[in-house]
């Protein structure tokens, strides 16, 4: 039996993509999943798809940039399984636009879904993951929060800020029994990409990882092609 098994995992992001490629996968596990993403007709896809096999599948629309819609998000999601183990941050946009073309609109629109999401979500399951004495927070990264491209400014911004983020949420909180991890994926197709790694493939090697008990011997951990990343 997989160490996944009966393990509440909330997901963003979830209609398409990884998000949607690790739903599949930690269904086959037997987690119960909590399914958020902002297209609805996506989700209830992937949810009916699911509960073929597996009934324990919660799916909310929800915009992870937006303060209420994330406490409702969560409040539903503790009303319905009583606990959230894990926590994955997948949910990101990106515009290609250069700096000195970029509105504020713009700007704003790959913050706050990238970064203020990943903030909003891990700030309100925090206090449930206190009570337990447990709980696992996973944010994405990307090889740009290092060194910026053309075109990628908010995007690469808002991933090196998510690094930091993350890093600070595991000082804080690793003596509540909270870890937190940021991932770097590699460049994988998906609607943002069109070349790439099939993100089945990196759904596959997550879903092995997270199976694993966390170590904390090192800040960089190889997953095959995975960077692993995070404060010990």
């Amino acid at each position: 039996m997989s160490a996944l098994n009966g393990r509440v995992i909330l997901i963003t992001g979830a209609g398409t993509g990884l998000g949607r490629e690790l739903a599949l996968q930690l269904a086959e596990k037997g987690a119960k999943l909590i399914l958020c993403g902002r297209r609805k007709s996506k989700l209830s896809e992937l949810q009916e798809e699911l509960e073929a096999y597996n009934e324990n599948i919660l799916a909310l629309p929800a915009d992870v940039s937006q303060e209420q819609d994330v406490k409702s998000l969560v409040r539903e999601s503790v009303s319905r399984f009583g606990r959230i183990d894990m926590l994955i941050n997948n949910a990101a946009v990106f515009a290609n636009t250069s700096v000195a073309e970029s509105s504020l609109e713009e700007w704003n629109y790959q913050i706050g879904i990238n970064l203020t999401g990943t903030f909003l979500m891990s700030r309100e399951v925090i206090p449930q993951m206190r009570k337990q004495k447990s709980g696992q927070i996973i944010n994405f990264t990307s090889g740009l929060a290092k060194t910026g491209a053309d075109g990628f400014g908010a995007y690469s911004a808002s991933k090196a800020a998510i690094e930091t983020l993350t890093y600070s949420i595991e000082e804080e909180e690793q003596r509540n029994g909270i870890s937190a991890l940021v991932i770097n994926p590699g460049i994988m197709k998906t609607n943002m990409q069109s070349t790439g790694v099939d993100p089945a493939v990196v759904a596959a090697q997550l879903v092995s990882f997270l199976e694993k008990p966390f170590s904390s011997s090192s800040k960089v951990l190889q997953l095959e092609d995975l960077s692993v990343q995070y404060q010990s």
